[in-house]
């Protein structure tokens, strides 16, 4: 089967959930003996226009400078070219797969599926409020959101078929797309189980970031986004610190929320205690995640699959969420009280005080690795993209080129 990606980032050229979904299931699809090409924009011009990685051909299409719009154009022309040319050289049936709508346009008369992972205008709005903007940045970002909702809009609606991965989102799409019915299918996300497992001695590595044995570590790997709610962790926890002195709270990710978040935890009296790690790179992240006593994912909205819960139950490491987005259906499986209210400082604080006096009973890491590895396969969206290729061969591709 053929296949070419088209999507926002990828990688590691960049970092995010929702670029490493597309890498994961692109990859996976090429270790199935797969033709897979991805197309996207170079986020900082430095790599070469093409190269393979783990088997799939990368096309990276440069920026050009100044404004969204302008970068968003020349990237979908620049998108447009290099998926003609790629299926001017093969007459082999070939799925069109658009990540999210950022270069859905250059897919404009062409049959393709979409994977929607979350509403894009809506979570721009979000992130936004990282930072006080002045009144006229703040009406370029409500035009922005307006542009960019529409694109979705156009993205979702022509899709032959629309991927989405948790029954939330599925839930959600009439009310972020008002009259669009599109057919939609839940397909689910996954954690790589080569590399999110639990440690081969998690103790030591424990030692080496300087934990004690009686240390409990509260951990969120989180972009420092708004959304995320990541200021009311803070604010939860410093409710809780003082009762529980050997209680420590890691926060990895970067975003333009880091100065505000340092700013509430010095307010607190935190130093020492909560701690912003950063960027944490991709292959630290499982031995991360294995250190930690307990995740934390207190999303705002529009979870749409948090990555982070897959990867830290495959490690072995429980999770507790807030119930925004699809936070519920991810974790609520494994225990009713892992849930608390999203923004709610109170509730929060309730549910870590829960956890660290005993209250609260986690899952034996045992039970949250045999959850994940039952759960959360990229099997379920490669074979779901799998089928959707047979099917649109079966329509007799090229069926829908202009």
């Amino acid at each position: 089967m053929r296949f070419i990606f088209l999507t926002l980032g990828y990688t590691p050229d960049i970092d995010g959930g929702g670029y490493r979904y597309a890498t994961e299931v692109a990859e996976l699809l090429s270790a199935r003996g797969h033709e897979v090409h991805a197309v996207y924009p170079d986020p900082g011009n430095r790599s070469p226009q093409r190269e393979t990685r783990r088997g799939v051909a990368l096309h990276r299409v440069p920026k050009v400078g100044g404004g969204f719009l302008s970068n968003f154009r020349a990237a979908n022309r620049a998108a447009r070219g290099v998926v003609r040319g790629l299926l001017s050289t093969s007459a082999e049936p070939t799925l069109l797969f658009s990540h999210q709508a950022y270069l859905s346009p250059a897919l404009r008369r062409l049959p393709f599926v979409m994977v929607l992972q979350g509403p894009w205008g809506l979570e721009h709005r979000f992130a936004r409020q990282a930072v006080a903007r002045p009144w006229p940045r703040r009406m370029l970002d409500g035009l922005a959101c307006a542009a960019m909702t529409r694109i979705e809009r156009c993205s979702v609606a022509t899709a032959r078929r629309v991927f989405v991965a948790s029954d939330y989102s599925r839930s959600k799409l009439a009310e972020w797309h008002p009259g669009v019915d599109p057919v939609t299918e839940v397909i689910g996300g996954g954690a790589d189980f080569s590399r999110f497992h639990p440690p081969a001695d998690r103790a030591a590595i424990r030692r080496g970031r300087g934990l004690g044995e009686d240390d409990f570590l509260f951990l969120a790997v989180r972009r420092l986004d708004p959304r995320m709610g990541l200021g009311p962790l803070v604010d939860g926890f410093a409710q809780v610190s003082a009762a529980s002195p050997r209680a420590r709270l890691w926060i990895a990710g970067k975003g333009a929320q880091r100065d505000a978040l340092q700013r509430r935890i010095a307010a607190a009296g935190l130093r020492g205690r909560a701690e912003l790690l950063g960027f944490v790179p991709e292959e630290e992240l499982p031995r991360l995640y294995g250190a930690a006593d307990c995740v934390i994912m207190p999303s705002l909205d529009l979870e749409g699959f948090g990555l982070a819960t897959a990867e830290s139950l495959a490690c072995g490491t429980p999770v507790i969420a807030s119930r925004a987005g699809a936070n519920p259906e991810l974790v609520q499986p494994l225990g009713d009280g892992l849930l608390f209210e999203p923004g709610d400082v109170g509730s929060l604080a309730k549910a870590l005080r829960d956890v660290l006096s005993g209250r609260l009973t986690l899952p034996s890491r045992e039970r949250c690795v045999e959850y994940a590895r039952a759960e959360f396969r990229w099997d379920r969206p490669c074979d779901a993209i799998e089928r959707a290729h047979a099917a649109s061969a079966a329509r007799g591709w090229p069926e829908g080129l202009p």
